[in-house]
């Protein structure tokens, strides 16, 4: 399997997004530098039923092809993974629901051709009265051992865990860092489940916590005293670590953690938090050409978060209007798929390449105007120049903590 490849010698990173402006910067980046590019989606983006981003896994497919096909990005480079594949969608409903959900769900990912797949059966459902490493390791392997998943997840690379941070992150408990008899305990089990489905020596990855998160403006970096045992037992045992949450920690911490045998990194918040800063650049740029005639894309923003709550009346005080464009928690993201604030980025979009930047490089602020430049020779609209601006330094982060070489 090529993804088995690629993580003997290096790491690879995880973008776990599906905002498809992202996703074009990032397929961008990984052609001009070639390198290999795993996308990933969660269940609560993108499901059978649309998810909040009205994307099925096909869809999903489809649209970065497309980005694919007009970059002439190789498909040869591009991998899918599905996270938190589970009852996550459907917690609020009774388990039997949530489980035959979440067998058509991860169907619907193989059927798609995701090669890499995290099922996530750690969520307690509306009438589980607890849940536990049994309980979620039965599931898992019902999950596993159904005719529609049996056999096409034999070549998949299988991501499984107990220890599965908050999805998202801000979680406002103290840390609790996975300890090494647990990491035994789940090594067992599921080389039981494996075994049991006949998948004997499948190297597979297992979701651990290192010890970090990051809050509004926060970010906890893990410690690796005594560590090395952990790492130890993965390598004899032929599975690998996943981190979650792993957004905007330094490059050098991110290069600990693939030295600890962590070889998916995965980062989310931290792309459409610069992806953001971005948009509210440009407009900061638009209103001085425009002035009236322009997108308010910032204004537009708020607007719709006060119109739907549910994203994020559990993780801002509402008086706290500077917490809803500059927490590192993005609640912003749910929102930017939405059609009045599409239309607004799509007016943005227009209206910012109209302007000759070029001539005009008053227009860009003394501390981007160099990157701008180093951008200049390339086809990019001036639109696709800044939000690389934004977001290259991330993803260039992250290929090196993962032990690629960039320019």
């Amino acid at each position: 399997m090529k993804i088995n490849n690629l993580i003997k010698k290096k790491a690879l990173p995880s973008f776990c997004t599906s905002n498809f402006d992202v996703i074009q910067t990032i397929l961008y980046f990984c052609k001009i530098k070639k390198l290999p590019c795993l996308i990933e989606c969660t269940s609560n983006q993108v499901n059978q039923n649309g998810g909040y981003t009205k994307n099925t896994p096909k869809t999903f497919v489809n649209k970065i092809s497309k980005i694919c096909k007009n970059l002439n990005f190789k498909s040869k480079n591009l991998y899918l993974g599905g996270d938190h594949l589970g009852p996550l969608p459907w917690k609020n409903n009774s388990k039997k629901k949530a489980m035959k959900n979440s067998i058509k769900l991860i169907g619907d990912f193989l059927k798609q051709n995701y090669c890499k797949i995290h099922v996530d059966t750690s969520i307690k459902c509306k009438d589980d009265k607890y849940i536990n490493n049994e309980i979620i390791f039965e599931r898992t392997k019902k999950i596993l051992n159904s005719s529609e998943i049996r056999k096409k997840i034999k070549n998949k690379f299988l991501i499984i865990g107990t220890e599965v941070p908050l999805s998202g992150s801000g979680d406002t408990n103290k840390i609790s860092l996975t300890k090494k008899k647990q990491i035994i305990e789940e090594y067992k089990q599921f080389k039981v489940v494996l075994n049991d489905l006949k998948f004997k020596n499948k190297k597979f990855g297992l979701v651990i916590e290192p010890g970090m998160k990051y809050m509004h403006s926060k970010v906890v970096v893990p410690k690796f005293k005594k560590f090395s045992e952990k790492k130890r037992i993965s390598k004899n045992g032929n599975f690998v670590f996943e981190a979650h949450s792993t957004d905007y920690q330094s490059k050098y911490t991110l290069k600990k953690l693939v030295e600890n045998n962590f070889k998916f990194l995965k980062v989310g918040p931290e792309l459409t938090y610069n992806y953001a800063k971005a948009l509210f650049y440009m407009h900061h740029i638009e209103k001085k050409i425009f002035n009236g005639k322009n997108s308010n894309v910032e204004k537009v923003i708020l607007r719709s978060m006060f119109r739907e709550r549910k994203y994020w009346k559990d993780y801002y005080n509402k008086k706290n209007k500077n917490l809803f464009l500059n927490s590192k928690l993005d609640r912003m993201r749910y929102y930017l798929n939405s059609d009045i604030v599409y239309k607004s980025i799509t007016i943005l979009k227009k209206n910012i390449n109209k302007i000759d930047l070029k001539n005009n490089l008053s227009l860009i602020n003394q501390a981007y105007r160099g990157d701008f430049l180093k951008f200049q020779k390339s086809n990019l609209s001036n639109f696709e120049k800044i939000k690389l601006i934004f977001i290259y330094k991330v993803l260039q982060k992250y290929f090196f903590a993962c032990g690629y070489k960039i320019n």
